[in-house]
């Protein structure tokens, strides 16, 4: 864990420096998990309104303008017209390596919006 604060703060290139915030969340969620199993999960503060949702990885398609591929990300929380979306099957993996989805894997969401395109729920 030393070794990766290290990285972060030494790393100029923004995908890598993303995945290894991505690997130090992970690396503190296990740890919060085994050693406080019993106490309330930490909330990381955002600074940007936001939501979760569970999905999976429904069908892998091959694009129609190269060897990648797309795949199909079903919603099961969207209306029945809007459970599925297409998209690049490429992430950034934790070493900040491009890596894809595999057909059926579960997904977390987290949509987030700027604070000046939302309204209070009162209106």
């Amino acid at each position: 864990m030393n070794e990766l604060c290290a990285g972060i703060q030494e790393e100029m290139n923004y995908e890598r420096f993303a995945a290894m915030l991505h690997e130090m969340s992970e690396l503190i969620a296990r740890k919060e998990e085994r050693r406080f199993p019993h106490q309330p999960k930490i909330v990381w503060a955002r600074n940007k309104p936001w939501t979760r949702m569970s999905a999976f990885a429904k069908k892998l398609l091959p694009s129609l303008d190269g060897p990648n591929r797309k795949v199909e990300i079903a919603i099961p929380a969207a209306d029945d017209l809007f459970r599925e979306i297409r998209i690049e099957n490429q992430l950034t993996g934790v070493d900040g390596k491009p890596v894809s989805l595999a057909q059926s894997t579960q997904l977390t969401l987290t949509l987030e919006v700027e604070l000046s395109d939302t309204s209070s729920d009162s209106n």
